[in-house]
């Protein structure tokens, strides 16, 4: 190659990716500068290993830690709560523990708080063995380890992503669009449904609820000891169906009711639990198909449970608890007797 040629291709080099960052900046869709005037899709998508990393080093004031759930979760819900402080998304689809851990620990090292989801499936400690998961897994900490952070704002995904949604307001698509959608969505759920899907699940290798065994009682005592009182661990509701499937299979209400007493009783963290039979979870409209994730609304309804005082609350008075050592034993027996009379 002639040595013209590579000038010329080094100077598109050094004029196209200073554009590139410069305006992936300026777009902002992750609202990694500002969450306002965003698409909430954008805000509440799963993290890719180069933007989660950014959004760690960025190092907000609050992260939401879970899986898929959170992308019904808009973090600028909670912030017009928290006034002037930053939340970021930053939730894995289908996460283990051992990756919610993880996140937890950077998150309490940049000297950051986070807000928990505690669900079921992510403590299957079976999961921890598919080979899928580690792979991603490794991902995740390589992304988190690297030194690299302003290179990430020069990443081709990132440009995708700046694009689509210069387009998407070009269009003149609706900031709240997908939610919107989520919340008119109509579905039909069934006990039988909901059987089926908890057994087919694993269809892309990942089996939540294959051989369900609670992750060591040591490592949730670890994440509780890690939390401190400005944290908040979550247990967020599904459709009650699911709550009678866990009571009728593999005792997986007992260790999960196990875990969360571990978690209570070694924290010094709020912990609000949503697992419950009530208006809520028993209307199918309040969720997905089979009542796997809860829409968009009823995450607006949990914060304003756990943010709002009594004269703002809109949710009604039985949604959510705040469980405490001296409750949480009551409490759990209370629902289990409850979803037994539902069987």
């Amino acid at each position: 190659m002639s040595s013209k040629r590579w000038i010329k291709i080094w100077f598109i080099i050094v004029i196209t990716i200073p554009i590139v960052g410069i305006f992936n900046y300026f777009i902002d869709p992750y609202g990694l500068n500002s969450s306002q005037n965003k698409f909430y899709l954008s805000l509440t998508n799963v993290s890719k290993p180069n933007i989660l990393k950014l959004k760690i080093n960025l190092k907000a004031d609050y992260y939401l830690i879970g899986s898929s759930r959170l992308m019904r979760v808009n973090p600028t819900v909670i912030e017009n709560y928290l006034l002037d402080k930053k939340v970021f998304n930053i939730g894995i689809s289908a996460a283990t523990f051992d990756e919610n851990l993880m996140l937890a620990k950077q998150v309490i090292s940049n000297n950051s708080n986070f807000i928990f989801g505690f669900d079921a499936f992510t403590l299957n400690k079976n999961r921890l063995n598919n080979i899928d998961l580690l792979n991603r897994q490794k991902k995740y900490k390589e992304a988190l380890t690297s030194k690299t952070i302003i290179s990430e704002y020069f990443s081709l995904d990132f440009l995708i992503t700046s694009i689509e949604d210069l387009h998407k307001r070009i269009s003149g698509e609706k900031l709240d669009q997908f939610f919107t959608s989520e919340n008119n969505k109509e579905v039909r759920t069934s006990i039988d449904g909901v059987e089926k899907f908890l057994k087919n699940i694993g269809k892309d290798g990942v089996e939540n609820f294959n051989n369900f065994e609670i992750v060591a009682e040591s490592d949730i005592i670890q994440l509780a000891k890690t939390a401190s009182k400005d944290d908040i661990f979550i247990i967020y509701p599904k459709h009650y169906y699911h709550y009678v499937v866990n009571q009728k299979y593999q005792n997986i209400e007992d260790k999960y009711f196990r875990a969360i007493k571990l978690l209570v009783n070694n924290t010094n963290a709020k912990v609000w639990s949503f697992y419950q039979i009530n208006e809520i979870t028993r209307n199918e409209k309040n969720f997905d198909e089979n009542g796997w994730h809860f829409k968009p609304k009823i995450a607006n309804m949990i914060f304003n449970r756990i943010y709002g005082d009594d004269k703002t609350t809109i949710s009604p008075k039985n949604f959510g608890i705040l469980l405490t050592k001296d409750n949480v034993q009551k409490n759990l027996s209370r629902i289990s007797n409850k979803v037994k009379s539902y069987q």
